[in-house]
């Protein structure tokens, strides 16, 4: 990732904290583990290791496959209603659009950030800074990044509930982890 190490330490910091804060109370409650909070710890595992280490095509990709399925099987799992058409419910299609930006950090933005490789060719062209994000990836990245800053607002409200404290820490968590994520998709621009 091309960030500013700083960066990288901060938003590690965020997203090893919102997966912890959304995994732990639940397993410590000795409740079982829903898929959808599994699904948030894999992301946010996820994310820090994109932020530190280059990936091959391949785990990319597979990445991209993983959790474009959980997303799908997310959303549809979380359906409301009867009869053939079942809608899904706002935290299917949470879960669905936070897996659609994780796979367009995946495949798409890398391709546009890549360095290209040094030229030992001296010329005019030689000087030139690379071309900037295209248009299109451009507007995907700040539409994702826009989604999960607002996506963070209701978490934002259920965590801190009526009073001062803190009152759903996984909620807190998601917001995070919201946040963190539209965080990401601008710096990796």
């Amino acid at each position: 990732m091309v960030a500013p190490l700083a960066a990288q330490w901060l938003l590690t910091g965020v997203f090893a904290g919102a997966g912890l804060v959304v995994a732990l109370p639940r397993r410590l409650a000795g409740a079982p583990w829903p898929a959808d909070w599994a699904f948030c710890g894999a992301m946010c595992a996820a994310l820090i290791a994109m932020m530190w280490w280059s990936e091959p095509a391949v785990a990319a990709w597979l990445q991209a496959a993983v959790f474009g399925s959980a997303g799908m099987w997310l959303a549809l799992s979380h359906r409301r209603g009867s009869g053939p058409i079942r809608l899904p419910r706002p935290a299917g299609l949470h879960h669905a659009l936070m897996a659609g930006a994780m796979i367009w950090m995946l495949t798409a933005i890398p391709g546009t950030t890549a360095m290209p490789a040094p030229s030992h060719d001296h010329g005019a062209m030689a000087a030139m800074p690379p071309a900037g994000v295209p248009g299109p990836v451009l507007a995907v990245s700040i539409l994702a990044a826009g989604y999960c800053a607002a996506a963070s607002i209701p978490w934002l409200g259920r965590a801190i509930g009526s009073g001062r404290r803190l009152a759903d820490p996984a909620a807190a968590g998601q917001a995070a982890m919201s946040v963190g994520m539209a965080a990401l998709l601008l710096a990796m621009l």
